[in-house]
């Protein structure tokens, strides 16, 4: 926007002509702008210094940019004249004619010179301009110009107070990063101390060493007062403090149970035999009866001696004891256990041939052949017959437990995890291993909460007992004892063949 400067007598009338101010073309008549009254707003000499006035043609109007305008003239019917000391010029309306309001607005505090306040400086004052041009053509009503004055000034008031911010934020940062600077140059001077001390001891070390290796004699005979030192400080052997030793740590039952199974897979497995001791006979009298008969066939017999109800087990240690028993016609002999493995997360739709088929054609990298699946026997299912998934137990030779366990098989879609299978049944009528429900002879059950006469659903009792070891835990805990030694009993009957 260019400004004109049309008159300027020494007089308050002032005649201004402006072309084009929104830039959209011409105007049809210059503006006249009458009666600019000063009074109200002063300005000394350096604040008009101080204002940012990007063209120079408008230095000679204060008004046009950041000082507020009043106009006599041109303002609506409906105001009074309340200014009656006017000595306005006469520029063609009388003195009584209305006037509008004085535009709001104050002076712009100082702000660095930059090309954005520059900018926004200009802006402003352009719509100020507008509106005023645009009032004193009566196409703004004095109550709207001066509503857009005053959105104008609260602006221009919003705009300085982010530009003082930004430049207080600057300076902050300034300061800091000048802060900043100064503490890393010292710590660089602290490294540059250390470095230079650093190097100098290591030149001091290389020079020690040098003069130790070219007089080594000197370096190794000690002198007569070091020696005399020692023969002082020399302590009776008698006299020593003991040197103390760490206390082993305790294992963790976890550790214990784990290494007890490792033992017990160990004990090579051999044949058991089972007598029935007759009814009108006690136990003493059937081991003695079974004693001298095993003597009178070997001379030291090594055999265990198990009596389990009416039944009497025994496990002969020796090759030459295992012959004579066998030789007995009376006994029952009980083969060595083959391994189970169980196989998780199977297929719930594979079936007993489809598992061993699975495990032939599938798995060729394990080594198992047609003879191995021949004297595997899938047993049974665990976890929920009819689901998605379900864990085989199968009986293997010792040969195929050695290549399925802690492996990964494929069967069918599915990778499934082989594990030694050394879980025991345990009933729920009597809450012994080695049986179930099913087949167990006890009429009386035998309660898993507190081990009381009754059965463990109908169980009122607060306590816990056990039933086997008689501990503070039921039946069915695994921390009981007889949980542990009937594994470890199952593990010593299972057959692994050669000791691993």
């Amino acid at each position: 926007m260019k400004t004109r400067k049309l008159k300027n007598d020494g007089t308050d009338t002032v005649a201004l002509e402006t072309t084009d101010p929104a830039g959209v073309g011409k105007l049809a008549t210059p503006v006249v702008i009458t009666s600019l009254d000063y009074t109200d707003y002063t300005q000394t000499n350096s604040e008009t210094e101080n204002l940012d006035i990007n063209d120079t043609d408008m230095k000679n109007n204060r008004h046009c940019y950041f000082a507020p305008l009043r106009l006599r003239g041109g303002g609506d019917n409906e105001l009074d004249n309340t200014d009656s000391n006017s000595t306005s010029g006469d520029m063609g309306a009388g003195g009584s004619q209305k006037r509008g309001p004085t535009s709001p607005g104050g002076l712009p505090a100082k702000l660095p010179r930059t090309s954005e306040t520059s900018e926004i400086n200009d802006l402003i004052g352009f719509l100020e301009q507008t509106v005023l041009q645009e009032k004193d053509k009566k196409k703004l009503g004095v109550m709207v110009a001066e509503k857009m004055l005053t959105k104008i000034a609260r602006l221009r008031t919003v705009t300085q107070s982010l530009a003082h911010e930004n430049y207080r934020l600057v300076g902050e940062l300034k300061g800091k990063d000048d802060a900043l600077n100064q503490s890393l140059t010292v710590f660089i001077g602290k490294l540059e101390a250390k470095n230079a001390e650093t190097c100098g001891l290591s030149a001091e070390l290389e020079a020690l060493k040098t003069t130790a290796s070219q007089d080594p004699c000197t370096a190794q005979q000690p002198s007569y007062a070091s020696k005399a030192a020692k023969a002082i400080q020399r302590v009776p052997r008698t006299e020593t403090a003991p040197k103390l030793t760490a206390a082993p740590q305790t294992k963790s039952r976890k550790t214990v149970n784990k290494e007890q199974m490792a033992k017990s897979r160990k004990t090579k497995a051999t044949s058991r035999f089972l007598i029935e001791i007759p009814q009108d006979m006690t136990v003493a009298s059937a081991k003695a009866g079974l004693w001298q008969a095993v003597r009178a066939k070997c001379s030291n017999p090594k055999a265990k001696t198990i009596v389990s109800g009416k039944s009497l087990v025994i496990i002969p240690d020796d090759a030459n004891t295992l012959e004579v028993i066998r030789s007995m016609n009376n006994f029952i002999e009980i083969g060595p256990r083959k391994p189970r493995v169980i196989i998780y997360d199977v297929d719930g739709g594979i079936s007993k041939d489809e598992l061993t088929e699975c495990l032939l054609a599938q798995n060729a990298e394990l080594g198992i052949t047609a003879e191995d699946m021949g004297n595997s026997v899938p047993l049974h299912k665990l976890g929920p017959r009819n689901g998605d998934a379900v864990h085989w137990v199968m009986e293997v030779p010792p040969s195929v437990l050695a290549k399925m366990e802690n492996k990964l098989v494929y069967i069918g879609m599915t990778r499934c995890r082989c594990k030694l299978h050394s879980t025991l049944p345990q009933c729920y009528n009597c809450q012994q291993y080695g049986h179930t429900s099913a087949r167990c002879e006890q009429k009386t059950p035998s309660c898993r909460n507190c081990a009381g006469p009754h059965d463990s659903r109908t169980c009122n009792e607060d306590g816990v007992k056990c039933v086997n070891c008689k501990g503070p835990h039921k039946a069915s805990s695994g921390i009981c004892k007889a949980r542990g030694q009937a594994t470890r009993s199952l593990l010593r009957r299972t057959d692994f063949g050669s000791p691993q």
